[in-house]
C-alpha cells in the first residue's frame, strides 16, 4: 500500500495511502483536526490506514484545513477551499466523506460543487447543531480563547465519547494536563473552527445536493440529535439515512468495520433495504 503525508502548499496538513491508481476518495476530518500539535507523522498515517482500510483499493486522501484559517470562515469557505484542493490534485469526481464538521463542510463542496462530488456521505453530522451541540460548542470556543486547552480536550471526549471512554478518558486528559501542554499548532484555528460550526445551517442549500448522500450517525449523538439527523436527509432528494441506535458521535471508532462496510456498499451503487445497520 502506497503511504504518503506532509503539508499541501506548505499549509494544508494530508495523508494518502491506499492504491493511488484507484478511484479517489477524499476524507475532511472533524473539528480535532484544528487541534493538532505538529506536522503530519508516520504514527497517524498508520492509524489511518487502519481505520480505512476497507478502502485500500481506492486512492484515499485524508486532507485538514489550512493552517491559520482567515477570521470569520464559514463552512461553506471551506468547502470552496476543498474544492481548489480537488482540482489541484485532479481528483474530480470523488467519493467524500465528510466527518462531523468535515460533514458540515461536505454538505457545501456537494451543493456548490456538484461536478466535483460523486456521493457523499455525512458521519455524525446533521443539517446544524442540536441546541446541546451549541451549547458545548460555545463553551469550547470560549475555553480555547482562554487558552484551557485540557479543559476544552478532555470535554470534547467527555461529550463525544460513550460507554467508559466518556467516564475514563476525560479523566486521563485532565491528569497529563499536569505534565503535557496540550496547545495546538495554531490555536486561533480552533477559535475559528467553532464558530464555523455554530454558524454552520446548511437547510437552504441541501435541496442543490445531487449526488447520491448517505447520512451515517448514531441515535445517541449529543451534538447533532436525531431531528438534526433527518432534517439532513430529509432535505437531500437522493439520500439514506443510516442510524445506528445506542452510539454517539464516536460512531467513525466504536463502529468502524461495521460502519465502513456500509459505506463500502453504498459507494458501490447498494442502496437497499440491507444497507441500515
Amino acid at each position: 500500500m502506497d503511504l504518503d503525508y506532509g503539508m499541501l502548499g506548505d499549509h494544508r496538513p494530508y495523508y494518502r495511502f491506499g492504491d493511488t491508481d484507484g478511484d479517489p476518495l477524499l476524507v475532511i476530518p472533524g473539528l480535532s483536526d484544528a487541534f493538532q500539535r505538529g506536522a503530519p507523522k508516520r504514527s497517524t498515517a498508520l492509524l489511518l490506514t487502519d481505520l480505512y482500510r476497507e478502502f485500500a483499493d481506492r486512492d484515499v486522501w485524508v486532507v485538514g484545513r489550512r493552517r491559520h484559517i482567515p477570521v470569520g470562515s464559514s463552512t461553506r469557505d471551506m468547502a470552496a477551499a476543498y474544492a481548489t484542493v480537488i482540482d489541484e490534485q485532479d481528483l474530480w469526481p470523488a467519493d467524500v466523506i465528510g466527518v462531523s464538521m468535515g460533514g458540515l463542510i461536505a454538505q457545501y463542496l456537494a451543493a456548490d460543487y456538484a461536478d466535483y462530488v460523486d456521493s457523499v456521505v455525512l458521519v455524525s453530522a446533521g443539517s446544524r447543531l442540536g441546541g446541546h451541540g451549541e451549547n458545548v460548542v460555545t463553551k469550547w470556543r470560549n475555553w480555547a480563547g482562554k487558552g484551557k486547552w485540557t479543559d476544552v480536550l478532555a470535554d470534547t471526549l467527555r461529550q463525544t465519547n460513550t460507554g467508559s471512554g466518556q467516564r475514563v478518558t476525560p479523566l486521563l486528559v485532565e491528569l497529563a494536563g499536569r505534565f503535557t501542554d496540550f496547545r495546538p499548532a495554531v490555536p486561533a484555528d480552533v477559535v475559528v473552527s467553532c464558530t464555523a460550526c455554530l454558524q454552520h445551517d446548511a437547510r437552504d442549500v441541501l435541496g442543490d445536493i445531487s449526488a447520491p448522500t448517505l447520512v451515517a450517525a448514531g441515535g445517541s449523538d449529543q451534538l447533532f440529535p436525531e431531528p438534526r439527523l433527518r432534517e439532513l436527509k430529509d432535505g437531500i432528494d437522493d439520500s439514506t439515512l443510516a442510524l445506528f441506535s445506542g452510539v454517539g458521535h464516536d460512531l467513525t471508532t466504536t463502529e468502524t468495520r461495521t460502519l465502513n462496510g456500509i459505506v463500502r456498499r453504498y459507494f458501490d451503487g447498494f442502496r437497499g433495504d440491507g444497507l441500515y445497520p
